[in-house]
């Protein structure tokens, strides 16, 4: 009875340190990204102010946007297809699995891990710098970002297959690419090609805000447009960015759910040939907007060599002022993670179909959600610049707006699978809405919604890193600076910081993640 008491008591308590920890950390990072409440009321009437000023859209240059959206796709695919060639066999290598080599297997994770920790619009940066602008350097900085994630995709793909199919083909004497082929490929298609299509939205996605660096596409064009105050132009251009990430987002979705769950393979009608038609249209529209040949590349490849060896040895001198901008910038990531749960929250509970009984409500929040995730985050700090001034601010709003967009997607898919049990009975005994939340939901989905926080505060601290490119707070505006001065032994400081911030918040929420599923 006592060791009972005794251990309850030691839960509460944990529980209360844990709830004060949060409380400190959250005041913390408020405080670092120099939050205000006063600034963001006026900045809330500011924003409202710019939007105002944006309509009616201007579509007076719509060739040139039809044109750049064209390019911006073209960039997106090149990227996608010439990361699938470098992924396959790197997501071979580093699979347990079936790599025959432990120094490739781990030289091949390590490098897989490294890639995927940049973010896109960083490699966008370096490409630039060393070779220059145009949509070249965003395709090579898409291979790369998509090298790292699509080989973690692929690898995790292998390493769950069936194993036995693998075993007999060795038995047999099979050759390795014999066991590949038979083996291992017929199992991991329909993954492979779901993982392609949701990297390829993803890449066309973050082709939309390379240019804001000079990666080509309409992302420079964008930036160019709201630097002038152009703002009706700038608003017919949003409008197209939406509408193509929204249409490309549902088609990449539609087709990797069927790919996924086997469906597709069977079925003989018109979504095959919609897929051929799509990826047939995608691949002549990049080689016709963009043909990139093979000696370009090499060229390029070569003068981004000679730019790395500019960035060593690493500048130390202004080591303590980087990693303040550093604590900055993950004082922004935490905020805006805080503020889209807040957002998050009511988002989640009104798109979540199994609660809403108000179908017009349902559909306007999940518009909203989609709205929110639609347009990346760099596209929003580009705006709240402009309506709230330069800094942090910006930032954290940028980050709050867009992944309140993702984790109100997340908590609505939580929420409809849930056991209906439980709220049934409760409603049963006449319970109100939100003792329906507190006693039947919550209980349920809690787990899920600490591992959802926990991805997200992962994905927005690396957002957050370049958040300063366009003015709105953090190390990025000091990476950017230190690239237009040539000083790439600065740069090379700062990029280190960085990456050691990345890895190790990678490695905080993987683990914290396991604990909290677990």
């Amino acid at each position: 009875m006592y060791s009972s008491i005794s251990s309850i008591t030691q839960k509460k308590l944990k529980n209360l340190f844990l709830f004060f920890l949060f409380i400190t950390i959250i005041c913390l990072s408020l405080r670092e990204s120099n939050f205000d409440l006063k600034a963001l009321v006026e900045g809330f009437s500011s924003s409202l102010a710019l939007i105002k000023e944006m309509f009616p859209p201007d579509f007076s240059r719509w060739k040139r946007i039809l044109l750049l959206s064209a390019q911006t796709i073209a960039i997106g695919v090149w990227g996608t297809v010439l990361g699938m060639i470098v992924s396959f066999p790197l997501g071979l290598l580093s699979a347990r699995n079936i790599s025959d080599s432990a120094v490739l297997y781990h030289l091949a994770k390590t490098f897989v891990n490294f890639t995927r920790s940049v973010p896109d619009i960083l490699y966008a940066m370096l490409f630039v710098t060393s070779i220059g602008m145009g949509p070249l350097a965003g395709i090579l900085a898409l291979t790369l970002a998509s090298s790292g994630l699509l080989s973690k995709f692929y690898s995790e793909a292998i390493e769950s297959i069936d194993t036995k199919p693998v075993e007999a083909l060795e038995a047999t004497g099979g050759h390795q690419l014999s066991v590949i082929r038979h083996a291992v490929l017929p199992q991991v298609f329909p993954l492979f090609m779901g993982y392609t299509l949701y990297l390829l939205d993803h890449n066309i996605r973050v082709a939309m805000v390379l240019g804001l660096v000079g990666a080509g596409g309409l992302g420079l064009e964008l930036f160019t447009q709201m630097r002038a105050f152009n703002y009706q132009k700038a608003s017919a251009i949003l409008i197209i960015i939406f509408l193509l990430i929204t249409a490309i987002d549902r088609i990449s979705a539609w087709l990797r759910r069927d790919l996924i769950s086997g469906n597709f393979l069977n079925n003989k009608g018109y979504k095959k040939g919609m897929l051929l038609t799509i990826m047939t249209a995608t691949v002549l529209l990049a080689v016709y907007f963009i043909p990139v040949e093979l000696k370009e590349v090499i060229y390029g490849l070569g003068r981004v060599w000679e730019f790395l060896r500019g960035l060593f040895p690493p500048e130390l001198t202004n080591l303590r002022i980087y990693i303040k901008l550093m604590l900055e910038t993950i004082g922004m990531g935490i905020s805006g993670t805080f503020f889209a749960i807040l957002i998050s929250i009511p988002l989640g509970i009104l798109s979540a179909r199994n609660l809403m009984g108000n179908v017009f409500v349902y559909n306007i929040m999940k518009e909203i959600s989609n709205f929110l995730r639609a347009m990346p985050e760099l596209m929003f700090a580009l705006l709240f610049v402009a309506a709230v001034g330069l800094g942090p601010l910006a930032g954290v709003l940028a980050i709050a707006v867009h992944t309140a967009g993702f984790l109100g997607k997340f908590y609505a898919e939580a929420i409809e699978n849930v056991d209906p049990g439980p709220v049934e009975a409760i409603e049963a005994t006449g319970a109100k809405f939100v003792q329906i939340l507190r006693h039947a939901i919550v209980p349920q989905i809690i787990p899920l919604f600490n591992s959802y926080n926990l991805y997200i505060l992962d994905r927005n601290i690396r957002a957050s890193t370049v958040m300063g490119i366009v003015g709105a707070g953090g190390i990025g505006f000091e990476l950017l600076m230190s690239m237009k001065l040539f000083e790439y032994q600065r740069t090379s400081t700062i990029i280190l910081i960085i990456l050691v911030t990345i890895m190790f918040i990678d490695w905080f929420s993987s683990y914290s993640r396991k604990k909290v599923v677990d």
